[in-house]
């Protein structure tokens, strides 16, 4: 069994999948295993895929029901012990990525490294925490392309629930942790190269986001959600309050205005 199954998926983005490839392939690291799920593409992908079938330990090319869809078939095959979603125009930030992230052997059940973001060329490292609160999760997630998800999570919590189409990654997450508790790590080093063009930094989605995940959290975590709804309504207060401090700062003595902002950052 190999200790990682990295599973690309892929849809007309030729170019994409051959960046993915070449990074994958050009790693030290070698005990992976390499699966490349593609929805029937018409640009030529296929036929690349096929020249490259030897260096693969699965592919198929065939019409699927999006993204996640692509992504459990990819994992139903999959044998390592822990599983990479590295999709077509994502690749590793070097050669000696997976080198340094199985320098060890890992223990944790989902370890996460960070993310170079690339916006048309213009790259900044996207750094993640060491500390994965409740509330985090509220707006944010892990980064699919920089997580290690040790296989038989998929087993307890399910594939991905392509109910959410946008966002089944981030409920997979917060099931495992926050549900069956699995463990954790950050790894403090980028894994990735991403494009900010993927369909969960697309504006264009940003209220099926919020409204997937508002749903999610009320279905499965009804009593979190309430806490989260009390401290919303707390922030926003506070920020209501922080503001009408700085519009009286002029008219208020120093001494009276910096106690009253030490009270409200606290």
């Amino acid at each position: 069994m190999p200790v990682l199954s990295i599973i690309t998926i892929n849809y007309n983005n030729l170019t994409g999948l051959q960046r993915t490839m070449e990074s994958v392939l050009a790693q030290q690291f070698q005990d992976y295993e390499f699966i490349i799920i593609d929805g029937n593409s018409v640009d030529g992908s296929k036929d690349y895929i096929a020249q490259h079938a030897g260096k693969l330990a699965y592919w198929k090319s065939e019409k699927d029901n999006g993204v996640y869809s692509a992504m459990n078939k990819g994992l139903l095959q999959a044998k390592g012990e822990y599983l990479l979603f590295l999709n077509s125009g994502d690749y590793f930030c070097d050669n000696m990525v997976l080198s340094k992230v199985f320098s060890n052997p890992l223990k944790e059940d989902i370890v996460y490294g960070n993310i170079i973001w690339d916006t048309n060329g213009n790259q900044a490292e996207g750094i993640f925490p060491a500390t994965l609160s409740f509330e985090y999760f509220t707006n944010q997630s892990l980064p699919h392309q920089g997580t290690f998800i040790r296989s038989q999570l998929f087993k307890t919590v399910g594939l991905y629930d392509e109910e959410y189409p946008i966002i089944a990654d981030w409920a997979f997450f917060l099931q495992a942790i926050y549900k069956f508790n699995y463990s954790y790590k950050h790894l403090d080093l980028p894994v990735s190269v991403c494009s900010r063009d993927g369909m969960s930094c697309d504006p264009a989605n940003w209220d099926a986001i919020v409204a997937g995940r508002k749903k999610f959290i009320q279905k499965n975590f009804t009593a979190f959600y309430l806490d989260h709804e009390q401290h919303l309504a707390i922030k926003s207060e506070l920020q209501k309050n922080r503001h009408e401090l700085e519009t009286l700062k002029s008219s208020m003595p120093f001494r009276i205005y910096f106690k009253l902002k030490r009270i409200l950052s606290n």
